[in-house]
């Protein structure tokens, strides 16, 4: 009997291990699953990458920013070492305000540069668009305070394709977004279209960085480093890669310069920070 007993008692415990294997096979096929889902869903950084189209690249990175929306103002500040607030100020202080008292923020994310506009020129109406809803909401009910919220509004919107009249703003901004939009000349026609005449488009944007000494380190650092530390702050150390590959494969100032003369601009300068790493152009409507 008392075999019998243990034989039992063994095939319990057996059973139970076996449970708890299963447990986990099944812990393990999940995470590699959405794992994968979250890779399939990162957006390709090369323009003429052939399986994608643009469409889809939009929506990819309109999740992928959804997903990173907790996170993506501290991020910012750790990964810049705090640089992207003067970026960013230097980007508003660039504005001009003119007869419609309006600006179009595009791809305002969490709304920094929306709300920096209204701060620094209370006059301002300012529409922050982007094409990532949770962003938005999220910069609409953290960071918005109950006086300001009748010059600002926030709208769901592809800069390719603006949902506005022609000349109807005096400014168009865009902070570190228009590396992000495919086809990029699209969005930059369409910030003409928007612009009064002597509008401005005022662009932030990262470039390759060429400087001898410093370029080889930072681009170093986008590649190996930055993707490490982001795996601190963030489940998505993927999206760091794809902004890295975004950066070294956005045109140098000079190029992008072209782009912007070729989108209908009639003035086009560029003002470099940070050794280049990050660059304000503006481009005036004629």
């Amino acid at each position: 009997m008392s075999d019998v007993k243990s034989e039992a008692a063994r095939l319990r415990e057996e059973a139970r291990k076996l449970e708890e294997q299963a447990k986990r096979l099944e812990a393990a096929e999940a995470t590699r699953e959405d794992v994968t889902a979250t890779n399939k869903a990162l957006p390709s950084a090369n323009p003429e990458a052939p399986a994608q189209s643009d469409d889809q690249h939009t929506e990819d990175v309109a999740e992928m920013f959804g997903r990173m929306t907790k996170w993506y103002d501290l991020q910012n500040r750790v990964f810049s070492l705090w640089l992207d607030c003067w970026w960013r100020r230097n980007l508003v202080r660039s504005v001009v305000p003119g007869p419609t008292k309006h600006v179009i923020d595009m791809a305002a994310g969490t709304l920094d540069v929306s709300l920096a506009l209204l701060r620094r020129y209370p006059e301002l109406r300012v529409t922050a668009t982007d094409i990532c809803e949770p962003m938005l909401r999220y910069g609409m009910e953290k960071k918005v305070c109950p006086t300001e919220r009748a010059r600002i509004t926030s709208m769901v919107a592809d800069a390719r394709h603006m949902p506005f009249e022609d000349g109807c703003a005096d400014a168009v901004t865009i902070a570190f977004g228009i590396r992000n939009v495919r086809p990029r000349m699209d969005a930059l026609r369409e910030m003409h279209r928007l612009l009064v005449p002597g509008g401005r488009a005022c662009i932030l944007e990262f470039a390759p960085v060429s400087t001898p000494v410093f370029g080889p380190f930072y681009h170093w650092y986008l590649k190996h480093i930055m993707p490490r530390l982001a795996k601190l702050v963030s489940s998505s150390d993927s999206a760091f890669s794809y902004f890295a590959e975004t950066i070294e494969t956005f045109p140098k100032p000079a190029d992008f310069s072209e782009e912007l003369r070729e989108a209908g601009f009639s003035f086009v300068q560029h003002i470099p920070f940070t050794l280049g790493v990050a660059n304000i152009h503006i481009a005036v409507r004629g």
